[in-house]
């Protein structure tokens, strides 16, 4: 039975009324054989995505069965202590983001088009968010003092969240960007790839920022060395710390600066031309 299937659904509501939360939970893991450590690797990541139904959308309601249970299962900042489970149910983010890439390239990407086509296809009249600008998905490391982009390709990467907990990243040639991929493994999609969230605005930090530093695959950690996300500092507060506005989103002349634009405007650039691609209107333009 394939999750999502109808008679995994049967299945599911089984365990649910039979079990606690974190038996549940364990359950779905076991069910899927999910390793204590993600390799990222192209193999693995296929392997762990055949358990899935094709057919299982992003907007299914299993998801919200899972937010619920993880929720249930780790109170407080439980999900960030040491364990097994934690850690798989952490790095089980990183898998369900890109099941829901994979849907959405299965279902809505034609030839010719790039994951970003697709995507906008799919958020059709769906309520979709772009006000997190995604600057924690923006890292680039300096060496030697040279700007280095993961890949070597500058990008200014689009952050989307549909319902507030499913995330898509896209970077410039729109690609998705994810931690495990099912088509292709980037250096781009593991340091600043989408992962599922768990928490709402209240539970984010608990569920879904502190597990990070203890439960990040080894794969991850290695890749991301030396990769950092740009600050917050605005400019009023830049004068007082101009090695930190250096450093800022909101620097038009910072090194995470690509144009004569701070990182943060061409951000918003991007999202107004993702806004026109999904609905059909021609992008206005700022000076």
């Amino acid at each position: 039975m394939l999750i999502g299937s109808k008679a995994f659904n049967c299945l599911w509501k089984e365990w649910q009324e039979e079990h606690q939360p974190l038996q549940v939970l364990q359950l779905l893991l076991a069910y899927i054989e999910m390793p204590e450590d993600l390799s990222g690797e192209l193999k693995e990541t296929q392997d762990l995505l055949s358990y899935f139904d094709p057919d299982l959308a992003p907007h299914n309601s299993f998801w919200k069965d899972i937010v619920r249970l993880v929720d249930l299962a780790f109170p407080g900042d439980s999900l960030s202590q040491e364990g097994l489970v934690e850690r798989q149910i952490h790095q089980l983010r990183y898998l369900i983001s890109s099941q829901q890439a994979q849907y959405v390239r299965r279902h809505y990407k034609k030839p010719g088009m790039t994951d970003k086509d697709a995507l906008a296809a799919y958020l059709r009249w769906k309520p979709f968010t772009m006000f997190d600008q995604g600057r924690l998905h923006q890292k680039i490391a300096v060496r030697a003092g040279e700007v280095v982009y993961p890949d070597g390709i500058p990008s200014i990467n689009l952050k989307i969240l549909l319902y507030n907990r499913i995330e898509f990243i896209l970077d410039s040639q729109g690609n998705f960007l994810n931690e495990v991929d099912a088509e292709k493994v980037t250096e781009s999609g593991v340091v600043n790839g989408a992962s599922f969230n768990y928490g709402n605005y209240k539970r984010h930090w608990q569920l879904d920022v502190e597990p990070v530093q203890p439960h990040d695959p080894d794969y991850r950690n290695r890749m991301t060395k030396g990769f950092r996300s740009p600050n917050k500092l605005r400019k009023k507060w830049g004068r007082k710390a101009p090695e930190q506005f250096d450093k800022s989103f909101y620097n038009p002349k910072g090194i995470y600066a690509q144009s004569h634009r701070s990182l943060a405007n061409d951000v918003k650039r991007q999202a107004r031309a993702f806004l026109a691609m999904v609905y059909g209107f021609k992008p206005f333009h700022t000076k």
